[in-house]
């Protein structure tokens, strides 16, 4: 299983914003902030802090089979314009595709470079970079280019000193700072397998997400309620509640509190105003008062009950139910009529006013003109009550008739309907509202309860409305109108004052003891401070929401703990790294010839999804590892760590060592340099060095190995340090490049002899004649004795020997004779000055050097 497919399944469990941000940092590398803001949004909709987010979490399919290679990354030059430390303007360093030593003496500018890469590459530690502070002037800003390859890509790249670069950040520094780091303290792994950075990189969105949490959680952390509970007394329910709202503070628990019934309000009136009675002078006499007061209250009270019953929905729908039944029982009398008088009878006959004639009639014959008799009085003899003529036989019928009608059942019921219509009609016609009492009751209750005397007022005015809509629609006989006024019921809160005042009676009367007093006074508070309570309702709920997001922030920033990254990134690197790592430390180790001192590298425990490594003694893991080993051996054992965190990566980038052999033994001098030169065979190595063993070393194994070798020269000079020439020293020149270099020399010194500059002329002819000397030394070893022994070299090579063998009488003495000749003019030479001959002229000093060169030609000519 690779390790994407481990990171895959263990992203199961993973929140579901992790899982996609797995998959962002697995397609692009890295998480932008707008990728950051969305995984925020991710989190915050798990717990209801934001809208529903769409995820997309790793999947199989995002995960490939193998990981690319990375194309390696190598440095091609690095150019200084200005500014770093003292190095001279405008210099540059080149660098091979293999192997490039840069030679330069201790305070040459090698470290003003070191500190340039240092900043663009990956370095186990960083630097500042300091302007020349010693020139006198403000320093410049600097300026600076790094130009390097990334694989086959035609043309380079360039770093300029703005930030970091992650193509360039591949190629790694070592120098003494990195040395102490991995030797002191914990490290991880810089390198990993494809896929491992992806536990780094998940800590950090978590870390970066977490900010943003915080941040938002902090924004609502200042609680809502201080200044409410400063206003509420301390003790009661309601102080009690604003004490103890957490965000599983119900809002039910909230509105049972604060919203007080309208027997709680009225409950908390009476309180106020005993409160108040039992402050009086003269409690008797108030208590009096009171009792009148209650009287007209109570007076009152029924005089709008009645009102409210006459007007109520059910008293109107009753008068217009009277009226509708008294037009059904017109109209069945109306057919009655219509069934018994005949068509010649005058119009109206039988009709409501006719009937109030008739009945008119009946009152007249029964009390006036024929007491005591039945009417309609048509007896012989009998006359007419209403034209007062004698009855004939037709007349006589037709008041029967009439009779006859009028006692119907019909009849009888329209008449009783009619009545109780014009009685409840009347009634309605008649009621009055508001009298000049009720007026003079409103006024009384004006002083002490002006919001109830406004509200009997206006309910008073409203019903009085209503009552005239309805006695006109009745009046009219027209329908009321669907939004005719409504009644507005006001007797409830009449009586409810008239309790309150026979309590405050009560209160009085019974002349309450200290105790009472008290249990009033509680009361009174505690619902004084639930009514304040209830104004600022809306405040406590808000406060629940807030405590409620606050705990959902926490929830969230929970999630973003990397622990469980840190446990997984531990286990998938001892599988995938650590025992890769601990082997190549210890073949590192071996190849560098440590054996005597047993040195571990080991896990040292792990954190934000980072496992660290660190040197140990095998035998004593308790005691520091500097306090034992030698300043050589320490920098021989960061350099093994070194090339063994290089080996947990599949990026064969560049590396730069500056002076790995400071403070190293020379045993060790060696097996570095060897180590070195077989890693250029791989990767691009870079060497910054000022010890010339070691720089010889280099250019044995170079060639050794077959490996091109590059050379750059750096010197301090009067235009300041870090100058640059594509050569090495004179003293590490080989015979070959040491003749070459003389006769370059040799024509700048005949320039000043042919211009007349003698004395500058003996001065550079006597120095080449002591160079011509030395080189006349390096071939004795490099060509006669065929480099059997050498200078700085510990090793005899006696497998050489045999070639020695044709050395030749005059090979020694044209050695003896140009050797005698060179050291004639060396400074130091003091010569009689008899004795003292001329300086050689261009042309013999050319024909010395020709001589080293015609000799060394011959010797090796003749040994191919």
């Amino acid at each position: 299983m690779t390790v994407l497919q481990e990171i895959l399944g263990w992203s199961y469990d993973r929140p579901i914003w992790q899982r996609d941000a797995l998959r962002r940092l697995l397609l692009n590398g890295e998480l932008s902030d707008s990728d950051i803001d969305a995984l925020t949004e991710m989190c915050k909709a798990g717990f209801g802090l934001a809208e529903q987010q769409t995820v997309t979490p790793l999947t199989r399919d995002d995960v490939p089979a193998e990981a690319a290679a990375n194309a390696p990354v190598s440095l091609v030059s690095i150019f200084h314009h200005r500014g770093v430390n003292a190095l001279a303007d405008d210099q540059a360093i080149k660098f091979g595709p293999n192997l490039t030593v840069v030679y330069g003496d201790n305070g040459a500018g090698k470290s003003g470079y070191i500190r340039i890469l240092k900043s663009a590459c990956r370095a186990r530690s960083q630097e500042q970079i300091l302007g020349n502070v010693t020139s006198g002037a403000a320093p410049l800003p600097p300026v600076v280019s790094i130009k390097y390859n990334v694989g086959a890509e035609p043309k380079p790249r360039e770093w300029v000193g703005d930030g970091a670069d992650g193509s360039i950040s591949r190629v790694s520094v070592f120098d003494t700072h990195s040395a102490g780091v991995y030797l002191t303290e914990e490290t991880d792994v810089a390198f990993r397998p494809f896929g491992l950075d992806l536990f780094d990189k998940l800590v950090q969105a978590c870390k970066s997400v977490r900010a943003k949490l915080e941040s938002e959680q902090r924004a609502l952390a200042s609680s809502t309620l201080s200044d409410l509970q400063e206003r509420i007394p301390a003790g009661t329910n309601a102080a009690r509640l604003l004490a103890s709202v957490t965000s599983l503070t119900k809002p039910e628990v909230v509105q049972s509190l604060v919203r007080l019934s309208p027997e709680e309000k009225a409950r908390l009136a009476t309180l106020e105003k005993s409160i108040s009675d039992l402050k009086a002078n003269d409690p008797k006499k108030l208590a009096q008062q009171l009792r009148l007061r209650i009287g007209r209250v109570l007076g009152l009270a029924e005089h709008i009950r009645k009102i409210e019953a006459a007007l109520s929905p059910q008293a109107v729908a009753d008068v217009i139910a009277l009226r509708t039944e008294a037009r059904r029982k017109a109209e069945d009398a109306r057919r009655l009529r219509e069934s018994i008088f005949s068509t010649d009878m005058l119009t109206g006959t039988g009709s409501e006013i006719w009937t109030g004639l008739w009945e008119a009639a009946r009152r007249f014959s029964q009390d006036c003109a024929y007491p005591d008799q039945e009417f309609p009085v048509v007896a012989d003899g009998a006359h007419c009550v209403l034209c007062q003529q004698d009855l004939d036989h037709a007349a006589r019928h037709k008041l029967k008739r009439f009779e006859e009608f009028v006692d119907s059942a019909s009849e009888r019921e329209l008449r009783q309907v009619r009545e109780s219509f014009a009685k409840s009609r009347k009634s309605l016609t008649d009621l009055a509202t508001t009298t000049a009492a009720v007026e003079e009751v409103i006024e009384e209750l004006r002083v002490e309860h002006e919001p109830l005397a406004d509200a009997i007022a206006a309910a008073l005015a409203a019903n009085e409305t209503r009552r005239k809509v309805i006695a006109l629609a009745l009046t009219e006989d027209k329908e009321l109108s669907a939004n005719f006024p409504e009644l507005v019921c006001i007797a409830r809160e009449i009586d409810a004052l008239a309790e309150q005042l026979g309590s405050r009676i009560a209160t009085l009367r019974d002349a309450p003891t200290e105790d009472m007093r008290a249990s009033i006074i509680v009361e009174a508070t505690e619902l004084r401070a639930r009514t304040s309570l209830a104004e600022s309702e809306q405040v406590i709920l808000n406060e629940i929401e807030r405590k409620k997001k606050v705990a959902a922030y926490g929830l969230c920033i929970d999630e973003t703990k990397t622990h469980t990254i840190t446990q997984k990134s531990t286990a998938v690197t001892k599988t995938a790294v650590s025992q890769k790592l601990k082997q190549r430390f210890n073949d590192e180790l071996t190849h560098l010839g440590f054996r005597h001192v047993e040195v571990e590298l080991r896990e040292s425990g792990g954190s934000e999804g980072v496992l660290y490594h660190k040197l140990v003694l095998a035998r004593a893991p308790g005691v520091e590892l500097p306090k034992v080993v030698s300043e050589g051996e320490q920098r021989c054992l960061s350099i093994a760590a070194f090339f063994a965190e290089l080996s947990t990566a599949d990026d064969p980038s560049g590396i730069v060592f500056d002076d790995p052999v400071s403070s190293l033994d020379y045993k060790y001098r060696e097996s570095v340099a060897r180590r070195l030169v077989e890693e250029s065979r791989v990767r691009q190595v870079i060497v910054f060095t000022h010890d010339v063993v070691f720089l010889l070393f280099l250019k044995q194994y170079a060639v050794e190995f077959g490996v091109d070798q590059v050379d750059q020269h750096i010197r301090q000079l009067s235009k300041g340090a870090g100058v640059c020439e594509e050569a090495l020293p004179w003293v590490a020149l080989p015979v070959k490049r040491k003749i070459g270099w003389l006769k370059n020399a040799h024509q700048a010194a005949d320039k000043l002899f042919r211009e007349g500059h003698q004395d500058a002329y003996e001065k550079d002819a006597k120095h080449l004649y002591g160079l011509l000397r030395e080189a006349w030394e390096r071939a004795l070893e490099e060509v006669l004795l065929n480099g059997i022994v050498e200078r700085y070299r510990p090793s005899v090579q006696t497998q050489r020997l045999a070639m020695i063998s044709d050395v030749t009488d005059e090979d020694c003495q044209a050695l003896d004779v140009a050797m005698t000749k060179c050291s004639r003019w060396l400074p130091g030479h003091d010569q009689a000055a008899a004795a003292r001959a001329p300086v050689p002229e261009p042309p013999e000093l050319k024909d010395d050097i020709d001589a080293l060169e015609n000799w060394v030609a011959a010797i090796q000519k003749r040994r191919r």
